[in-house]
């Protein structure tokens, strides 16, 4: 079956974008059949694969499906239909758990994004816990230490700490008032603490955010440098989107999700009192399957989120050195929007 969707799916698509090393992740089991006359594509995709860190190819397989059935759609000009079937026992380790719980809310905002488009069958689990809190975000700005540390965290820093850049930004995204380092979104149950932990804490956290100068807008960015290319930034920045779209409006059945603090860290506080929220993507490059300003299969989200989440995708040029932001490539901007 998974030939067979190489041959009818990817080939085109690989043809298309004159990439031969287009490839679907090693998991799973890929069919495509026909329903109704429409093409279905249909992954079949454990629940211990779901358990893994949602950057990595295995688990963001989902979304491989999505993209690559944007393109066939583009190509044959079709209205395709997307299965996903999850199967197996959930993860047994707790490391696992919370990356499955990720995974979950995760595809419950990809659900939200494709409407009838998709099919998700196989989950009964809750994705949020009984009491969901989020991590507290401090106050104050992390280390601005350049020194020893991989070059995403040296971009991070240099659009904090050199205002110029956030002024800089192309008029599409801006004005903005500054970048802020790491927003804090772990989510627990009932309290912040290591036995309560649902999703993944350490290391969970939105890369920058920001707000218009009005405040009006809360904008966040999911942050990654150009050897670390891969679909994973699709569902990583949907999950932390979704995780503050429903710290604002509250889940479906009335449950608030909490700050995890005395008062409110001014990150959350900024994304509750905005009128509208912006999730970028913010790389010198990006997969191929994920496309560009002209073509992109994000489009597809953003018509299922606006608004409430808009989607949008910022590029920047990486140079060698302590300092590697180059600056902004204003002409490659994409606003989910506002299309063009």
């Amino acid at each position: 079956m998974t030939n067979s969707f190489d041959q009818q799916i990817c080939e085109p698509v690989r043809v298309h974008r004159a990439n031969p090393r287009l490839r679907l992740p090693a998991v799973g089991t890929w069919e495509v059949t026909t329903d109704r006359g429409a093409p279905l594509l249909s992954l079949e995709l454990s629940r211990e694969t779901l358990g893994r860190n949602l950057q990595e190819d295995p688990a963001a397989a989902p979304y491989f499906l999505v993209c690559f059935a944007w393109w066939h759609a583009r190509i044959t000009k079709s209205d395709p239909q997307l299965r996903l079937r999850v199967v197996g026992d959930p993860p047994k380790t707790p490391r696992a758990v919370r990356h499955y719980h990720r995974s979950l809310i995760a595809l419950e905002a990809l659900t939200e994004a494709l409407g009838g488009r998709l099919r998700i069958v196989g989950v009964d689990e809750e994705p949020w816990p009984d009491a969901p809190v989020l991590n507290r975000a401090p106050n104050t700005e992390r280390s601005s230490d350049t020194g020893g540390r991989g070059v995403e965290h040296r971009v991070e820093v240099q659009l904090t700490d050199e205002p110029e850049h956030a002024g800089s930004l192309p008029a599409s995204a801006a004005p903005i008032s500054r970048f802020h380092r790491q927003l804090p979104l772990g989510l627990f149950d009932g309290k912040v603490a290591r036995d309560a932990r649902w999703t993944p804490g350490n290391g969970a956290q939105a890369d920058l955010w920001a707000t218009s100068r009005d405040e009006s807008v809360f904008h966040l960015f999911e942050l990654k440098v150009k050897n670390n290319v891969k679909v994973g930034i699709l569902p990583e920045l949907l999950a932390y989107a979704w995780l503050i779209h429903s710290a604002k409006v509250g889940l479906p059945d009335g449950r608030a999700v909490l700050d995890g603090g005395k008062g409110e860290g001014r990150g959350l506080k900024a994304a509750r009192n905005a009128e509208r929220m912006v999730a970028w993507t913010l790389a010198p490059e990006l997969h191929p399957l994920l496309g560009s300003r002209k073509d992109t299969p994000l489009s597809w989200f953003a018509d299922g989120l606006r608004g409430r989440i808009d989607l949008g995708m910022l590029f920047y040029t990486e140079v060698a050195g302590t300092r590697p932001f180059g600056g902004w490539q204003p002409e490659r901007t994409w606003r989910g929007w506002q299309p063009g």
